[in-house]
C-alpha cells in the first residue's frame, strides 16, 4: 500500500514541487503552476529552502534521539536544528533567523551567502556524508550531521561565505593511482626517446 506524503517529512526534505495526473487533487496543499501531457505541477504549500539559518537548536546524542525529535509534530525545521556533535556555539533561541543564498557550481562544490543575526547552525538540505567538507570564510569548519540526515554548518553572528566540497576517498586514491601511471608512462616514453636519441643523433625531441 503506497501511503501518502507527510507534510512535515516534505518540509524537513526541502520538497517544494509535486507532480499529480491532470484533474487529481495533490496529496498536500499547493497550486497548480502547469500542466502538460496529462500531469500538473504543483508548487506546494509551506514548502523550506534549500539552506535554513536557525539560531535555535538541540543536541542529539545520536541518530535515533535526532530521528525520534524530527518526526514529532511540533518539530519546526525553519526554526530549529537538531545536531549531532557540538556547534560550539551558545543557541539562541527566540533570535530572529537569518537568510541564506545557495549556489551550486557543481552537485560536490557548492557556495553559500548566510547572514546570521546571532551565531546559527545553517542547515542545507542535502545528504549528510562523511566525504564532505566545509570552510567557513575560508577557515575549516565543521559539518554536523542535522534533522537527521541533513547537513548542518555552525557560523557565529554576521555575513559569512560557506564553501561545501565533496572528497570521496576512493576517487581521490583512483585519481593518485590514474597519476601514478601516467607517471610511470611518461617515465618510460621518456626512457625510449632517449634510447633512441643515443643510437640515432638526428632524432628530435620527446613526444609531448
Amino acid at each position: 500500500m503506497i501511503q501518502e506524503p507527510d507534510p512535515q517529512d516534505v518540509r524537513l526534505l526541502g520538497v517544494r514541487f509535486l507532480i499529480a495526473p491532470e484533474g487529481v487533487p495533490p496529496p498536500l496543499p499547493g497550486r497548480p503552476l502547469v500542466t502538460e501531457d496529462g500531469s500538473t505541477l504543483f508548487e506546494l504549500d509551506g514548502w523550506e529552502p534549500r539552506v535554513s539559518v536557525v539560531a535555535s537548536w538541540r543536541v542529539a546524542a545520536s541518530g535515533v534521539p535526532a530521528l525520534q525529535r524530527v518526526l514529532q509534530p511540533d518539530f519546526d525545521p525553519a526554526a530549529e536544528a537538531i545536531v549531532e556533535g557540538d556547534p560550539g556555539l551558545q543557541a539562541s533561541p527566540g533570535a530572529p533567523t537569518g537568510t541564506a543564498t545557495y549556489l551550486e557550481r557543481w552537485p560536490e562544490d557548492v557556495r553559500i551567502s548566510v547572514d546570521a543575526p546571532a551565531p546559527a547552525v545553517v542547515v542545507v538540505r542535502n545528504a549528510w556524508d562523511v566525504g564532505w567538507r566545509a570552510t567557513v570564510d575560508g577557515r575549516p569548519a565543521p559539518v554536523l550531521r542535522a534533522d537527521y540526515l541533513l547537513q548542518g554548518i555552525p557560523v557565529p553572528a554576521g555575513r559569512h561565505e560557506i564553501r561545501l566540497t565533496y572528497h570521496e576517498p576512493a576517487i581521490g586514491l583512483g585519481l593518485a593511482l590514474s597519476g601514478w601511471v601516467w607517471a610511470v608512462f611518461g617515465a618510460l616514453a621518456a626512457a625510449t626517446w632517449w634510447r633512441a636519441r643515443r643510437r640515432s643523433p638526428g632524432v628530435g625531441a620527446p613526444p609531448r
